[in-house]
């Protein structure tokens, strides 16, 4: 069975289902990514590590991560803690968020009790994914634990994938910020950045640019989400493009990157080349969109399935 280690922070999140009506649900940039990859990648051990409280909510976000057959294994709970919230608001399908993360436990992340048990855990994992997020919400020796551990489990035979997913209220400075980045690239294999995110980080970005960044730290593998633009490939000397078809409407784009990359990953463990694996992708995130939240319901099976 295929395992696949996902890290980061999962939170409350709210959203306007209807006027004056708000739905509470729980959701994260990596625990989407999970849940996506899980749904489509369904024979295989998808653990979810993060910090929780012990707390109603925290215990209640347990159980939504385990509901969505995903693992909570490593995870420990912090007294004194509980976790972040987010709030969607959307305008024409675009969203933006308010923030409540002061108290979040997931900071804590590599320097609590599981930090023995993850040393040598992580290492009989098949593949453990991350983001630019992660590394902002941990402190300086959290991250330091996290790319010793890193460096190992590649020698081992470990993929690691990474998402410059950049947020710039969440690091002291820009340069911060491409520190923790360039140090993710030096411990990656997949790389599933997005344009608008490596342009707003570095500035005045190609594709080019960004492929050829990604391969003189050691990249494998690299796939560049550009909005309505062509998606960009390369895993050699070549950079390939796929087009994207325009969507007339969209609900709310919150998660069409996590979904794409969930999707994306789990087409590659199941042995699907770079481009079988990003049309599978594009597909699940055309219909992420069309919900609103991150996760979505599942999709019904069919009666002769």
């Amino acid at each position: 069975m295929l395992k696949v280690a996902v890290i980061g922070e999962c939170m409350i999140e709210i959203y306007n289902k209807k006027k004056r009506l708000y739905k509470q649900t729980f959701a994260g940039d990596t625990f989407n990514c999970a849940v996506y990859l899980k749904r489509v990648l369904k024979k295989s051990l998808v653990e979810y590590i993060t910090v929780v409280g012990k707390d109603e909510k925290s215990l209640q976000m347990l159980e939504f991560i385990n509901q969505q057959k995903i693992e909570t294994s490593f995870v420990d709970k912090l007294q004194d803690k509980t976790v972040g919230l987010y709030m969607i608001t959307t305008h024409e399908g675009e969203r933006s968020f308010l923030y409540y993360r002061g108290s979040s436990a997931a900071k804590k992340l590599f320097l609590t009790d599981s930090l023995d048990k993850l040393k040598e855990e992580l290492l009989k994992f098949d593949m453990i994914y991350f983001s630019l997020i992660t590394l902002a919400i941990m402190s300086e020796k959290g991250r330091e634990n996290l790319f010793k551990i890193l460096k190992i489990a590649r020698k081992k035979g470990v993929k690691v994938a990474f998402d410059s997913n950049y947020r710039p209220r969440l690091h002291d400075s820009i340069d911060s910020a491409r520190k923790m980045y360039s140090e993710a690239l030096k411990n990656c294999d997949v790389f599933l950045p997005s344009f608008d995110d490596e342009k707003e980080l570095w500035g005045d970005v190609t594709i080019d640019s960004i492929v050829k960044k990604a391969r003189g730290f050691g990249t494998k593998e690299t796939v560049i989400k550009c909005g309505k633009e062509d998606i960009a490939y390369s895993s050699g000397s070549e950079i390939e493009r796929i087009k994207t078809k325009q969507l007339e409407t969209i609900v709310d784009s919150t998660s069409a990157g996590d979904s794409f990359n969930g999707a994306y990953l789990a087409s590659r463990l199941k042995g699907k080349s770079i481009e079988e694996s990003i049309k599978k992708a594009k597909k699940v995130a055309a219909r992420v969109i069309m919900y609103k939240g991150a996760i979505i319901p599942k999709k019904k099976k069919k009666k002769n399935e």
